[in-house]
């Protein structure tokens, strides 16, 4: 599956439509999946990751073949203009609520891919898989990114023990439909 989302930039009389491009990693080319991979496992990225080891090519072209049988789990490369910005990735915990996560190309010098990232897996998870609820997990210590999520209003929900690492879940309700449950709550 590929995708293409218009993000609105601007107000007024300066409105802008940016056009940025999903491609599932299943349909991938070997070079692209390799290059996602090369990401993956730079360590600004694994080191925000539950499996922090290096993921050998193998392991990952088999973990994208995998995707092809777990309709659960989508995974995608985010471009803008032919450039890859980042990885996507979406699991549905139920039919009214999805779990995401992403991280940024890390050899890009530009400001504001975690703003992106987030933009689009919310109109992802949001407007095309019809989600009541979108929730994360991230490390406590990963003070940046809790605060991006936080820009975008979600809320954390509960704490945990990973790895004897704190982890934070975190949560969104869809505002346009009524809450599965109110985040925050249990």
């Amino acid at each position: 599956m590929s995708a293409i989302l218009p993000i609105l930039r601007g107000g007024g009389n300066n409105l802008e439509i940016l056009c940025l491009e999903l491609e599932d990693y299943v349909v991938l080319s070997d070079l692209e999946k390799k290059e996602v991979l090369q990401w993956r496992n730079h360590p600004e990225v694994a080191k925000n990751l539950y499996n922090q080891k290096e993921i050998s090519l193998a392991e990952h072209f088999a973990f994208i073949e995998s995707l092809r049988q777990n309709p659960q789990k989508q995974y995608f490369l985010l471009r803008f203009c032919g450039v890859g910005l980042g990885s996507i990735n979406f699991g549905k915990k139920s039919s009214e609520e999805v779990e995401f996560g992403f991280f940024g190309n890390p050899n890009l010098s530009l400001s504001g891919i975690g703003r992106v990232l987030e933009q689009v897996s919310l109109v992802f998870a949001f407007d095309i898989l019809g989600a009541r609820q979108l929730t994360l997990e991230v490390f406590a210590l990963n003070k940046q990114v809790i605060n991006l999520h936080k820009k975008f209003g979600f809320q954390i929900s509960k704490e945990k023990e990973v790895k004897g690492e704190k982890v934070l879940e975190m949560c969104k309700d869809n505002t346009r439909i009524l809450p599965l449950r109110h985040c925050g709550v249990e």
